[in-house]
């Protein structure tokens, strides 16, 4: 996992549509500033380190009649209190496409080096202690991995992952129809989840 540098200050323009106002969003070790007021006079949100807590982030089709017609590149950081700071990027007709996925995979890029990179280290240092972790309703110990009571714990040994563009999967080598699948779109810390399960099994299973 990337370390922050915590002199870099991120700024990014942000436009949601052609027509929508350029707004600024700051990314910095000490908060996420984005300006999502209706108003011009009225004060950006801004989150503090200490208050980010959930992170969303995904594509969005824009479907015209017959076919897609566009794409919108969705980023959601949730503070403590619930308040969420909604950043999107429209791109119809392949306008601003490629500009548009570069400031995006920068934003989500940004926001792990920041924010999310530290949260995984605190559950994996917590794991690494013998504490047991629960993320997303899946629980994490020294034996292996639950995220179906039906299905029971897997052990370390036996638990396979794939990562796909939009989602990531657990499940069972043993039983592959034994699986959870968490969309990082809609589920809060997928990407964290994920992150932490990899880095545990490159530390158990170096050589895999």
């Amino acid at each position: 996992m990337e370390k922050a540098d915590y002199n870099e200050r991120l700024e990014f323009t942000v436009r949601s549509t052609i027509l929508d106002r350029p707004r600024l969003l700051v990314i910095n070790s000490e908060y996420i500033e984005f300006d999502d007021q209706d108003q011009v006079s009225v004060a950006a949100t801004r989150f503090l380190r200490t208050e980010v807590e959930g992170l969303r982030y995904g594509v969005k089709p824009i479907r015209g009649y017959r076919f897609r017609i566009g794409r919108i590149y969705c980023i959601d950081v949730r503070d403590v209190s619930g308040k969420v700071i909604k950043i999107r990027l429209k791109s119809v007709y392949r306008v601003r496409l490629k500009l548009l996925e570069q400031k995006y995979l920068a934003i989500v890029n940004g926001l792990f080096r920041h924010f999310f990179h530290d949260m995984t280290r605190k559950y994996l240092e917590q794991f690494r202690d013998g504490q047991p972790v629960e993320l997303l309703g899946v629980s994490l110990n020294s034996q292996g991995v639950l995220f179906d009571e039906k299905a029971g714990r897997i052990s370390w040994n036996f638990l396979g992952t794939k990562r796909y563009w939009h989602y990531y999967t657990l499940y069972s080598e043993e039983a592959p129809k034994n699986y959870r699948a968490f969309v990082f779109l809609d589920d809060w810390n997928a990407g964290v989840l994920r992150g932490l399960i990899e880095v545990i099994l490159k530390e158990k299973f170096p050589n895999r």
